[in-house]
């Protein structure tokens, strides 16, 4: 256990600070030119933000654990919700907000089980007495973290991370194949304008996603 967070600590945690002004600038913004895609993952970054911020760093913790538990339960509901709505309406493939459903998870868990190299920095007790994480689930869920940020580096659609299936359902749309009509499930166009288009560009969007991804794998190992 650390008394103080090293350097690295207080990077990681201005590094959530900035992913958090960002996800406000951008939910301003959408809400500007009333513009709704992904505005529910950037209000999602900015509470990740602020609240992981207070976990490399105590003294820069804002509000209750309590509090925080309200909203990552929350956000965990409404991510499932729409992972399985998505599913059952384009059929069966990975919609990002089930990575944000994990992702919801993950910070219900390092509230939950505030044991481990960096339980100063957070008061919640637990009903088991101070039960620890359990390991291979903590490892599990920042693989799937890790994962997460690098498919979103390799991948070729930028911005996908808000503006993919996740967010922007894919629409059908008929293909005339000679006397047959074939449905074609595409993705809906990211078309942001005004105030936002300057706020999302997609190598931005990306940027973001990366950052928490691997800022909360990081915390959940250092959490066991």
């Amino acid at each position: 256990m650390v008394g103080t967070p090293s350097g690295l600590y207080y990077l990681f945690a201005i590094l959530m600070l900035v992913v958090a002004a960002y996800a406000t600038a951008f939910v301003v913004g959408s809400s500007l030119d009333h513009w709704t895609a992904g505005r529910d993952v950037e209000i999602s970054h900015l509470a990740m933000g602020v609240a992981m911020a207070g976990m490399f760093v105590p003294a820069w913790s804002f509000g209750p654990n309590p509090f925080w538990v309200v909203v990552f339960s929350s956000m965990l509901i409404w991510f499932v919700v729409r992972a399985i709505r998505s599913i059952q309406a384009w059929g069966l493939h990975m919609p990002h907000t089930a990575v944000h459903a994990v992702m919801s998870l993950a910070m219900l868990l390092m509230y939950w089980f505030p044991r481990g190299t960096l339980s100063h920095s957070m008061s919640m007790t637990t009903a088991a007495g101070g039960a620890r994480m359990d390991p291979g689930l903590a490892f599990l869920i920042a693989f799937v973290l890790f994962g997460s940020a690098v498919f979103t580096v390799a991948s070729p659609n930028r911005g996908a991370t808000h503006f993919g299936t996740h967010c922007a359902d894919p629409v059908p749309v008929p293909v005339a194949d000679g006397q047959h009509v074939d449905v074609t499930l595409v993705e809906a166009p990211l078309a942001p304008s005004g105030v936002l288009r300057a706020i999302a560009a997609p190598t931005l969007l990306d940027a973001t996603h990366v950052v928490m991804s691997i800022s909360m794998g990081l915390m959940l190992i250092l959490m066991i």
